[in-house]
């Protein structure tokens, strides 16, 4: 393929920059003036349109985070557009046309093309969903322990997306956008599909914010269905894109863990003040990550990192996503000898083990947050949890018996763990 030197950039159907290759091999990223009016919508936090031009790192660890992490993933676009994988620029040139959020990405000559949102649907039944499960990475040796300490040093999880429509589902092909997720879970463990899905449904059933899911049966392959929170529908059948990106695009961190460098919690609360709109919008994104950060720990998450939290962008509103691909750590157990921790620390800890009533404190404190509050809503989450994972369940058809597993093994550690919290 020829080296790829420049690329249009798309944002809600507008173009407004350009992606290009320095001499030097660096990204640079240049918005167009119209692109920098006064309430236009950046393309990143990290990315503001009141600067002409930005270069190197920064465009760099947000081109990243609109491409897969998994390897087998992107070493399959490598080998069908025989393409370096290291590559960002050529690799946007053929998957950048329906990434996370509204922005997409295309050649000069495509850009008419794209704004029109030319393209189309291919229905797959069924059964085509399954072959493609199946096609994913299986492992034979799955068990109910953790690979590492976090999923993802056990491997990213694979996955992809279609549209469904008139509850058919489809491929979106050119500038059509896709509105769902499917993914099988970590292979490595077992049911870790049905473990992400109760586990977002049990949020939503304790009044915290988070992506609707559903777990369903393609044939012989279980898979959990993630909507889109960024897409949304307009007159019937029209797709829309809505801006998003991750807290790391947004903070400009590489790093998604705070134990090797990347965004912590404070960090985190520090950055939604500063950017939302109103005193008022900062206070409602606060609250909202922090009742993230609250679920997140209360059920063990081991991988609610900053890439797992996004904030929506429309012109100079900025508000808090809900949070998506979380999942608890007590369905498995710990890797020999290792501990149970979470992704961003509280009060100074990341073993689970340490943060009780003292750390939330201590958290709170650091964070400029109500003490007394914070604390009892540590508490009210530890008490509804428990119930609410009954029902998340209820309803899941349990063939090979994993529903009942799963349940067990999550209410018997939430049980062992619920006198070190705040009592309601």
């Amino acid at each position: 393929m020829v080296a790829v030197k420049q690329l249009a950039v798309i944002l809600g159907g507008r173009h407004v920059a350009e992606l290009t290759r320095t001499r030097a091999g660096a990204l640079r990223l240049t918005y167009l003036d119209d692109a920098r009016r006064v309430g236009a919508t950046p393309l990143s936090l990290s990315l503001p349109h009141d600067i002409a031009s930005h270069a190197g790192a920064p465009v760099g660890t947000f081109l990243r985070g609109l491409l897969p992490e998994s390897d087998s993933a992107l070493a399959a676009i490598g080998r069908r557009y025989r393409i370096d994988t290291r590559d960002e620029l050529a690799l946007l040139s053929v998957v950048g046309k329906d990434c996370a959020g509204a922005v997409q990405f295309c050649a000069e000559d495509e850009i008419e093309a794209t704004i029109g949102r030319e393209g189309s649907l291919q229905e797959c039944s069924v059964g085509d969903i399954e072959i493609r499960l199946d096609e994913m990475d299986t492992d034979e040796n799955a068990s109910w322990t953790m690979p590492g300490e976090h999923w993802s040093l056990g491997g990213t999880q694979q996955k992809f997306a279609l549209r469904r429509q008139d509850d058919r589902w489809y491929v979106a092909q050119g500038a059509e956008a896709t509105t769902h997720i499917i993914k099988p879970g970590i292979r490595k463990m077992k049911a870790q599909a049905l473990d992400e899905h109760a586990s977002m449904r049990t949020a939503r059933i304790v009044g915290v914010d988070a992506a609707h899911t559903e777990y369903t049966s393609f044939r012989s392959q279980d898979a959990i269905v993630v909507s889109r929170f960024d897409r949304a529908r307009i007159d019937g059948d029209q797709v829309v894109r809505l801006h998003q990106e991750d807290l790391c695009q947004a903070l400009g961190d590489n790093e998604k863990y705070e134990s090797e460098g990347g965004p912590s919690a404070l960090d985190i609360i520090r950055m939604l003040r500063e950017v939302s709109e109103t005193a008022g919008a900062a206070r409602r994104n606060v609250e909202r990550f922090v009742n993230g950060l609250i679920y997140n720990t209360v059920i063990g998450a081991p991988d609610a990192h900053a890439r797992n939290y996004a904030v929506l962008l429309d012109g100079d509103s900025v508000d808090l996503a809900p949070i998506y691909d979380v999942a608890s750590g007590f369905a498995y157990d710990p890797p020999t000898g290792g501990r149970r921790v979470v992704s961003m620390s509280v009060g100074g800890s990341f073993e689970l083990d340490e943060i009780g009533r003292d750390a939330w404190s201590r958290f709170a404190d650091a964070a400029g947050l109500d003490v007394d509050h914070t604390v009892a809503r540590v508490a009210e989450l530890a008490t509804l949890v428990p119930d609410a994972i009954e029902s998340a369940l209820e309803d899941i058809d349990d063939y090979e018996g994993y529903v009942a597993t799963l349940r067990e093994r999550l209410l018997s550690e939430l049980a062992a763990r619920r006198p070190q919290l705040p009592a309601s």
